[in-house]
């Protein structure tokens, strides 16, 4: 048997080496790249600002870390807009870092968005009621909560809600909850200066 190759199995193994190096160039930009989280001292520097009553350092910290991707970041975020810790409330902010950090799988964030949506949160008027994307988050929560106590005061506000729905909204919300699947978020890129 000779050593030398063939026309034949050269061109497979050329054909072999392109299609490799064709699906790891691929995989690179398919394989997800994980958040840029807060690290554990960041978190702690703002547990500390709060604590010693230094709320605006700790929110401008927190505007530095959401943007990352950190769900904890984004979620405590959102809570300085939601009660107005470091200046006056702001509902939409609030709920736009709630949505960021529930979508990669953070409950309380969750609770935090049934929260601004829900009809019986009346002071809130700057963003319209909804009760099916309320009713979507606690079903969400619940399915992710461990804690019973925490999941029968869940569980309650979403059947309250549930009697508020009409079938097609109820099964609407319904499929969006089955449908949820938590994803990381992608932290931003740092733009040229």
């Amino acid at each position: 048997m000779s050593i030398h190759r063939t026309p034949r199995r050269r061109r497979a193994a050329v054909i072999h080496a392109a299609l490799l190096t064709l699906a790891l160039v691929a995989a690179a930009f398919l394989l997800p790249v994980q958040p840029a989280c807060a690290a554990p001292e960041d978190l702690e520097e703002i547990h500390r600002l709060e604590l010693q009553g230094q709320k605006v350092d700790a929110f401008l910290k927190l505007k530095e870390l959401a943007p990352t991707g950190d769900p904890e970041a984004q979620y405590k975020l959102a809570g300085y807009y939601h009660y107005g810790d470091a200046g006056p409330a702001n509902y939409k902010l609030a709920l736009e870092w709630y949505e960021r950090a529930a979508r990669q799988g953070h409950t309380d964030a969750m609770l935090g968005i049934a929260v601004l949506l829900d009809p019986a949160n009346a002071r809130i008027t700057s963003i319209p009621d909804d009760r099916g994307r309320a009713f979507t988050w606690l079903t969400i929560a619940a399915t992710l909560m461990t804690k019973k106590s925490d999941l029968a005061i869940v569980e309650g506000l979403r059947d309250k809600l549930k009697g508020e729905l009409s079938s097609a909204e109820l099964n609407a919300a319904l499929a969006e909850a089955m449908a949820f699947q938590p994803a990381l978020e992608q932290p931003m890129l740092a733009q040229p200066q």
